[in-house]
């Protein structure tokens, strides 16, 4: 009896259940077809969908008419392009400051036509000097240079913070360079936020607007700075990089040093202390260590996770010292294990007769704790104090080579001279476009024409790049 009751219960469950699907899936037109041909569609990869950046995405697409002409897109969208670099990068850096004319003009964006001009301008002539790669800054100050559901637009682009851009001013960059074989990087800085007055300009529905006034964002020296103690922080930076690679055929994500600033306790001293009561031995440069650790390896694997050849390479200051009492980056870390970056490029601009930190130990110092073979190592250098000293001011902080970029227009060459000699070394990257042309009219800078054209021959011949993703 008790065995007929248990056959009696499962029949009617079956019963149940069939009449709900044939509710749910009818069959007929409106039904869903379980032959093997569909079976096959459905057991495909199903598409993963960034909910939160939709969400984001939404609230803003209806004010930004260039973020509503990009459109959204699921995580990984962008993963079967073929990022465009290097085996020698040959790199210039097109800062904020070097292309905000460019950008704008009386005050308005300039026309799209006027802007691709001026970029077309700009590629060519690096193009005469060798270079291959740029590295564009496009997010300054907590901002963003392109259609972006998560940073307002900068006033580097729109002469003024709360405005949205007619047209997609990096989507021409990238499209121009490519057409040249040039590799395009997109440069952000990570933690360095805008003013407090430009911070109420920003429309209400960026993440950062609803962070005023509370710890998420600290003040110092006129600028709001990002607290990335706090993991919705360090998510909004990750998130930034991840929607450029996703949404762009960038060839990498490049970051220089402006992370901590100093130790400024009053930065992040409440989420220390917290953070402290569960290790008693907890240091504060430990502490802000793993903050920006767990920020790099997550721009990391969010890099990868939407294009696996897509570069992701830091610059950070050249003075080792400095990593460890004021950006507190743990870069010993980083440079000997997988998973935080591609390629390490420390700022060395210092000449060969600096006393504490001249340019080759400067670079062997640096190349010692790149232990990780498979990171490239590369050197950034400068026009900047020969500029400076065709103005006749001398490098302050060299001590006894104060005065090397004066009485000499060499440093650059032999600079290039010890580095290429060396076995790790994968190329360069130079400041700044505006140092060696006028963004406007395209003229080489005077002030460096003589240093220059003795470096000019390892710019563009001996130093050769071919192509290796």
């Amino acid at each position: 009896m008790k065995q007929f009751f248990s056959i009696f219960i499962v029949f009617c469950m079956t019963f149940l259940l069939s009449t709900a699907c044939e509710k749910k899936f009818p069959s007929g037109n409106g039904g869903v077809d379980f032959s093997s041909e569909a079976s096959e569609e459905i057991s495909e990869e199903p598409v993963i969908i960034d909910m939160a950046g939709y969400e984001r995405f939404l609230k803003m697409e209806e004010k930004d008419k260039a973020l509503s002409n990009r459109g959204f897109k699921d995580i990984g969208a962008n993963k079967d392009y073929k990022a465009i670099n290097y085996d020698i990068m040959k790199a210039c850096w097109i800062s904020q400051f070097d292309f905000s004319s460019v950008y704008y003009s009386n005050k308005k964006q300039r026309s799209e036509s006027e802007f691709t001009k001026l970029v077309e301008q700009a590629y060519d002539n690096l193009l005469t000097l060798g270079f291959n790669t740029v590295i564009v800054q496009v997010r300054p100050n907590a901002d963003s240079f392109y259609p972006s559901a998560y940073y307002p637009w900068s006033y580097y682009v729109l002469y003024k913070y709360g405005r949205f851009a007619d047209y997609d001013p990096i989507r021409i960059m990238i499209d121009e360079a490519h057409e040249r074989g040039i590799s395009f990087h997109a440069w952000i800085n990570p933690m360095r936020g805008m003013s407090s007055d430009n911070l109420k300009l920003i429309d209400s529905g960026y993440v950062m607007s609803e962070w005023i006034g509370t710890r998420k964002l600290y003040e110092y020296k006129n600028l709001n700075y990002l607290n990335i103690a706090y993991e919705d922080v360090r998510q909004l930076i990750i998130n930034g990089a991840s929607e450029i690679v996703r949404n762009y055929d960038v060839d990498g994500v490049h970051m220089d040093d402006y992370f901590y600033f100093g130790e400024t306790p009053d930065f992040d001293n409440q989420e220390y202390r917290a953070a402290k009561l569960l290790d008693t031995s907890l240091t504060l440069q430990k502490f802000r260590y793993n903050n920006l650790n767990l920020l790099v390896s997550g721009i990391y694997s969010a890099i990868k996770a939407e294009n696996e050849t897509v570069l992701f390479g830091i610059a950070p200051a050249g003075n080792l010292k400095s990593m460890s009492t004021k950006y507190f980056a743990d870069v010993g870390t980083w440079l000997s294990n997988d998973g935080y970056l591609d390629y390490i490029m420390p700022q060395i601009y210092f000449g060969m007769e600096h006393q504490t930190w001249s340019f080759p130990d400067t670079y062997e110092r640096w190349s010692a704790i790149t232990t990780n073979p498979n990171i490239r190592f590369m050197c950034g250098m400068s026009f900047g104090k020969a500029v400076s000293a065709y103005e006749g001011d001398g490098d302050q902080y060299a001590g006894t080579g104060k005065n090397e970029w004066i009485e000499n227009k060499d440093v650059l060459q032999r600079s290039f001279e010890y580095a290429v000699g060396k076995d790790n070394f994968s190329g360069y990257a130079m400041f700044c476009y505006k140092y060696m042309f006028d963004p406007i009219t395209g003229e080489e800078n005077v002030k460096i024409a003589e240093e220059l054209e003795n470096c000019r021959d390892y710019m563009t011949d001996i130093i050769v790049g071919e192509v290796i993703s």
